[in-house]
């Protein structure tokens, strides 16, 4: 990724702008650019500028000289490159004089740049901090990361924030709104210079890099992703810088016009990804829309033939409830029937017991008379008896025939 990959905020696009190349120096101890100098002296030098030899680069052989260069260079971004990082030592009984070190330069950067190029240096290697297999590498950028963070936290925007810095997960969260309306509203006297030192543009750049700082270190902290960056950046600092109801010949011409086509191509093309994940999203939830009308639709269906069949049983219930109280009326009424039958039974019992004992007890008397008759030698006497009694008996038989045909 170039150095162009994410612009210092406070930089406008467009390296032909005078206003905007000298709204970027930030080597001088106090952030303003030099207000006494009119714009024709400007003009005047470059044909100096152009013909003097090319500044040789400052001799860089630890984090406290490339700490002093990145303060003092007036470099957009740092330049430095992978291999001479990791020729420098990196120890942990350095970081306390690299500490004290940045204590001391950081008022001479009121508006974060440094900070700024440092994490824009370390996001720009494109190494995951995290990762111990990056070696020497990875190890070095964590340490410019911290140094950075220790540079935020001698801001009075950071100063209450730095165990958020360190830790971003840690209640409470800094809103990137607060951020943006704090350094809006940062006064000259807080950072320790004048009203002229401190005029309307360094405070625009301070807002940028606070925000574009703030963004860099969650993004290499891996809690934002770049859609978050992106978003952020737009909501607090790209939405201010766009012109106000840009025309359509305005905005081509500033589209067209802008040297960041990385950036550009960066941010549209996160963009359209991001449009398309949408689209399949809606695709997605059309289909599962589709498939939820239709289940909808057969659960309808199914509903109904339900409730049909509800209906019919709630009738044939009905039916057999009404069947279960006609049924319970007769058995009522049959046992009540019983009840009588029993007793004229039992009387027609008592009846026709006592008839039959009278009757066999006549004809016994008959037959005793009889046999008594027949051993005195009276056969015709005997005769007469046992005729009157088997008459007896035969009716009686018949009797009983014709009431047991009447129960049949």
């Amino acid at each position: 990724m170039s150095n162009e990959t994410i612009p210092e905020p406070g930089a406008e696009s467009g390296a032909s702008d005078p206003a905007s190349a000298a709204a970027t120096g930030e080597g001088t101890t106090s952030a303003a650019p030099t207000d006494n100098a009119p714009a024709a002296s400007v003009a005047e030098e470059e044909p100096h500028r152009a013909k003097s030899k090319t500044k040789p680069k400052p001799i860089i052989t630890s984090i406290e000289d490339l700490l002093t260069f990145a303060y003092k260079s007036n470099a957009r971004l740092l330049d430095f490159s992978k291999e001479d990082l990791k020729k420098l030592a990196i120890t942990d009984e350095d970081i306390a004089s690299q500490s004290a070190l940045v204590g001391s330069l950081a008022p001479t950067d009121p508006t974060l740049s440094t900070p700024f190029k440092l994490l824009q240096y370390a996001a720009r290697q494109g190494v995951p901090l995290k990762r111990a297999e990056d070696g020497d590498l990875a190890r070095a950028l964590n340490r410019l990361v911290e140094l950075a963070v220790i540079a935020l936290g001698h801001s009075p925007l950071f100063r209450v924030w730095v165990d958020q810095l360190v830790d971003p997960r840690k209640d409470p969260q800094l809103p990137t709104q607060h951020l943006r309306d704090a350094a809006r509203q940062v006064g000259a006297d807080e950072l320790g210079l004048t009203s002229k030192q401190f005029k309307a543009t360094e405070r625009q750049r301070l807002v940028k890099n606070a925000i574009a700082c703030y963004g860099l270190l969650r993004t290499l902290q891996r809690e934002w992703t770049l859609s978050q960056f992106i978003d952020a950046s737009y909501d607090y600092v790209w939405r201010d810088e766009a012109p106000k109801a840009a025309g359509l010949e305005r905005a081509a011409s500033e589209v067209g016009a802008s040297s960041d086509l990385n950036v550009l191509g960066i941010v549209g093309a996160n963009y359209l990804a991001r449009i398309a994940l949408l689209e399949r999203q809606v695709t997605q939830l059309e289909s599962e829309a589709g498939a939820a009308r239709n289940r909808e639709i057969r659960l309808s269906h199914e509903l109904s033939t339900v409730k049909e069949h509800e209906q019919s049983e709630m009738a044939r219930a009905d039916a057999l409830s009404a069947d279960v109280v006609r049924l319970q009326k007769e058995l009522a009424a049959e046992r009540d029937n019983r009840v009588v039958d029993k007793s004229h039974m039992a009387d027609d019992y008592e009846t026709l017991r006592t008839r039959i004992i009278r009757r066999l007890g006549g004809e016994i008397d008959l037959l005793t008379d009889g046999l008594h008759a027949l051993r005195n030698g009276a056969p015709n006497v005997a005769e007469e008896f046992l005729d009157r009694s088997l008459l007896a008996l035969t009716r009686e038989v018949e009797q009983l025939k014709d009431a047991s045909g009447d129960c049949a």
